[in-house]
């Protein structure tokens, strides 16, 4: 009975470490990408861009889907995991040290690019990695993203309105013309402060990969690392099929090419992806038009106006992300299609509100809530059916996650290109 009880001990130890490493995971690896999208207007602004706003979120994702692809194709060669948590946060760390100091805009850009890159590598990495684990470790995963997103919305805040009310203070001034170049230098000194005081979450990525999680224990997906995906063994099977099922699988994998395997998982969550990508596209748009919601001078910062209104209506959006992200393991909705329609709705009335300005101020923080909560709703319960629903082989699952990472970046290209060409004509004064 002893025995029995410090067994039982253990894997209960190691089932918190491993499901607080993937949380840890989770919540550095987007916590740069949401500090970036948090200053994005405060950022073009700094650089008299002010109407490229939804092109700094762009870059932000501009070569994700690359990022991602390359991630794919990676997982169909032998190559450790290890080194590729190492070379994101190498990627991280570029990134946000490029836009700290970056002296012009299109360079701040290249950097941002390169810490989108990471956020995008990233999630494609982890999403694949959680298959050995449990399935608990998918909600953990899902719960860091989110809270990537409040503390990541968080940190800019306070960030920018210590250095706002440092910098301005010492200056002796509570305004600045929008216009002038001091404030634009004002801004630039804020942004650098708030990139600098993020650069410490690289090491936390890696100590949460290193030190907190535990191998899976399963022995055979230990080795599993070490041999490539594409070998026909017969480990990679699912252990509740029949023995002469497996054989006919595991012939029919060896015969099977590389592409022929990504298509075919292509098609099997097509229907998943288009939601996850649809969702994607209206809440960035919705969250793009943020920056036009109410008149231009509610957004200006200085000492009398902080947190900035762009950056705080994203804190709401990431509080909404948070709470759906992490309540798979109380409720799971199977008919996504839901959370695409109600997103669908929500960014017609954000674009109505950016050229009508209806709604009061105060009710804008509950309205961004709202596509927050559709929007981490559709990704949990998405990727949790990817992860458990018996539609999807084993032996697939992920390649069939990484697969479906993809339509993410696509859903967010689309969804923050177009407000850039409506900023620029018939929204440019609005």
């Amino acid at each position: 009975a002893t025995v029995l009880h410090k067994s039982m001990d253990k894997h209960k130890l190691i089932f918190y470490r491993n499901w607080l490493g993937f949380f840890l995971l989770g919540t550095i690896n987007n916590l740069p990408y949401v500090v970036v999208n948090s200053s994005a207007k405060v950022l073009a602004t700094s650089f008299h861009e002010e109407n490229y706003v939804t092109l700094v979120m762009f870059a932000n994702v501009a070569f994700g889907i690359f990022a991602k692809g390359s991630n794919t194709l990676i997982t169909l060669t032998k190559f450790p995991f290890w080194i590729r948590f190492v070379f994101n946060g190498c990627l991280m760390l570029c990134g946000l040290l490029g836009v700290a100091f970056a002296p012009n805009f299109w360079i701040a850009l290249v950097a941002i690019v390169l810490e989108g890159c990471s956020a995008s590598f990233g999630e494609s990495l982890t999403l694949g990695f959680l298959h050995k684990y449990n399935k608990e470790s998918v909600n953990a995963w899902s719960s860091g993203t989110g809270m990537a997103g409040l503390l990541g919305a968080i940190l800019y805040l306070v960030l920018s309105c210590i250095a706002d009310r440092t910098i301005i203070s010492q200056m002796g001034v509570q305004y600045f013309d929008p216009q002038s170049a001091s404030y634009a230098e004002t801004l630039k000194h804020i942004n650098r402060f708030v990139y600098l005081g993020t650069v410490p979450v690289v090491l936390i990525y890696w100590f949460a990969y290193f030190v907190v999680l535990t191998g899976p224990t399963d022995p055979n997906e230990k080795d599993k690392e070490e041999r490539p995906l594409l070998r026909g063994e017969k480990s990679v099977q699912d252990t509740s099929e029949s023995s002469s099922n497996n054989s006919n699988d595991s012939v029919q994998f060896i015969q099977e090419s590389s592409l022929r395997r990504i298509f075919r998982c292509f098609k099997i969550t097509f229907w998943l992806s288009l939601n996850l990508c649809l969702v994607y596209i209206f809440e960035y748009t919705a969250r793009g038009f943020a920056a036009k919601a109410r008149p231009a001078e509610e957004y200006y910062i200085s000492v009398l106006h902080c947190p900035e209104l762009f950056a705080s209506l994203q804190l709401c959006y990431q509080a909404g992300v948070f709470v759906s992200r992490s309540s798979v393991q109380l409720i799971q909705i199977k008919r996504v299609e839901i959370f695409t329609i109600l997103q669908f709705i929500n960014v017609i009335l954000w674009i109505f509100q950016a050229w009508w300005k209806f709604l009061p101020v105060y009710i804008l923080p509950a309205f961004m809530i709202y596509v927050g909560v559709l929007g981490g709703g559709s990704y949990v319960n998405i990727f949790y059916l990817l992860r458990t629903d018996s539609k999807y082989p084993t032996k697939d699952r992920e390649l069939c996650i990484n697969v479906s990472s993809l339509w993410i970046t696509l859903g967010i290209l689309l969804g923050t290109s177009l407000p850039l060409p409506l900023f620029q004509t018939i929204f440019k004064d609005k």
